[in-house]
């Protein structure tokens, strides 16, 4: 197995996981900073006790080795968490999932900029058709009047973008200890703001996403950016666009729109064909 086939399956697997996190964030039926809190506390023990198992006396080494680029890896995660929260408090949906949608544009011009990385033509032409079809997705909900809510989706793009940056530039680092600190720094500051689950199924839907699905995405995520570069990871990441709404239609019958089921096909059906490209290109390499 290539480093492009393992990074693809790594990504695709992670997205899977983090595919169901809108669904469960409604279920959950929880203010933004109570799930901020539940999310970064869950994630964090979740992670730090499987460090620990896996690695037992190595465990502080580990975690010691994540160096500068780790540090500034959990500081990127981090602020990225709490601004992708804030933006969706202060502005439309809509808003927010658009211009999260740029992100394998920033990451490439990232990944050119600090790796002198070429990115493929068709990476950019799939970031473009992509975004498209994510606009499709928002639909009549997307409003022009920009505010503090579109500053915060920008920090969040720029911030996930340079920390596959600094992922793949690190790759002979692990940093699943830096995305474990990055969670308890996002967690930390909702403190002033806990509040507990109301129900059975709330308390089901936080822990679920606290101790099964974001922590497997998250190491997917760490990892990811080790095999690919910057902005086909944050391409493969829109999938979670298509998934997400998926779950939530099935569980919660809140049905797309036809623009939106229109938008998820061709979010779907570009990353199919940039991946295939892909993978022929790579095929035909070594003759």
């Amino acid at each position: 197995m290539t480093e492009r086939q393992k990074g693809l399956l790594i990504m695709v697997a992670g997205v899977m996981a983090l595919s169901p996190d809108a669904l469960l964030v409604k279920m959950s039926g929880l203010p933004a900073p109570a799930v901020i809190f539940w999310r970064g506390l869950f994630v964090g023990l979740t992670l730090s006790v499987g460090m620990a198992l896996w690695w037992r006396g190595e465990f502080l080494a580990r975690m010691r080795a994540i160096g500068r680029p780790g540090i500034l890896v959990a500081v990127l995660y981090g602020v990225t968490n709490n601004c992708f929260v804030a933006a969706n408090t202060y502005t439309a949906a809509a808003n927010v999932l658009v211009i999260i949608a740029t992100t394998p544009l920033i990451s490439s011009i990232f990944g050119r900029i600090f790796l002198r990385e070429r990115v493929a033509p068709r990476t950019w032409v799939a970031s473009v058709v992509a975004l498209g079809g994510v606009a499709l997705v928002a639909g009549e909900q997307i409003s022009l009047n920009a505010g503090l809510g579109e500053f915060f989706a920008l920090i969040c793009v720029i911030g996930i973008s340079l920390a596959f940056v600094v992922i793949r530039k690190s790759r002979a680092v692990n940093m699943i200890p830096a995305i474990t600190l990055g969670m308890f720094m996002a967690g930390a500051p909702a403190v002033f703001f806990i509040q507990e689950p109301a129900t059975g199924l709330a308390w089901f839907a936080v822990l679920a996403a606290g101790l099964v699905f974001i922590p497997l995405a998250d190491v997917a995520i760490s990892l990811g950016p080790r095999y690919l570069p910057a902005g086909e990871v944050g391409l493969i990441l829109l999938l979670e666009t298509v998934f997400g709404s998926l779950w939530v239609w099935l569980v919660l019958s809140e049905a797309p729109t036809q623009l939106g089921f229109i938008g998820g096909l061709i979010i779907l059906a570009t990353l199919i064909v940039h991946t295939l490209i892909g993978l022929r290109r790579e095929r035909r390499l070594p003759a």
